[in-house]
């Protein structure tokens, strides 16, 4: 074991063509060899490990994975015995327009769910009414008020007829009509409580 043969997780990843998060999942697994201090691996070792313990469902993934990287760095990086890199994810291509695309789509899939939730606890607290509830609490409040306003002819005609004084019919009717706007209002009110 020389020095060179130890590296830091994201050497490992560098050499392996991997992304540091698989460096992570393998040293989950169990399948990278640690060096005497713990904070390094052991290059060659942990590549005889993976290749020991390299998956074999996952041979056509590795294919395909390889040909996108490049049939020439596959060759190249991995030479007999050693582990199938191409098990490992492989980090979008910044030009990749497919892999934008997918990016774009999962942040605005993720986006979505954020406002749903957000939704869903106002709900919870009351402070967002579903809009069916509030159409027909509205549709029923104002269907009232209409008929209330409407019948107020019919309950003060005889009131006002006998009222000589002008200004006390105002009063009147300011009082019936206010009397209606705070019942709809009430009403309404209702909806938030």
């Amino acid at each position: 074991m020389s020095c060179a043969n130890e590296v830091t997780a994201k050497q490992l990843a560098h050499i392996l063509g991997v992304a540091p998060s698989y460096i992570t999942q393998l040293k989950g697994e169990g399948r990278l060899v640690r060096s005497g201090d713990g904070k390094r691996f052991l290059l060659a070792e942990s590549r005889r490990l993976l290749s020991e313990t390299a998956d074999p469902a996952k041979a056509g993934v590795a294919a395909r994975h390889a040909a996108a990287r490049g049939a020439a760095v596959a060759l190249e990086a991995s030479a007999p015995g050693e582990p199938d890199e191409a098990e490992a994810p492989l980090a979008p291509s910044q030009d990749d327009p497919l892999a934008k695309r997918r990016a774009l789509a999962q942040a605005q899939a993720e986006e979505a769910k954020a406002r749903k939730l957000l939704r869903d606890e106002a709900v919870e607290l009351g402070q967002l009414l579903p809009v069916d509830e509030v159409r027909s609490a509205i549709s029923s409040a104002m269907t009232t008020l209409r008929g209330d306003l409407e019948g107020l002819p019919y309950i003060l005609s005889a009131q006002l007829a006998a009222e000589p004084d002008e200004d006390r019919v105002k009063a009147i009717l300011v009082d019936a009509i206010e009397h209606q706007l705070r019942e709809a209002a009430r009403r309404l009110g209702g909806l938030c409580a």
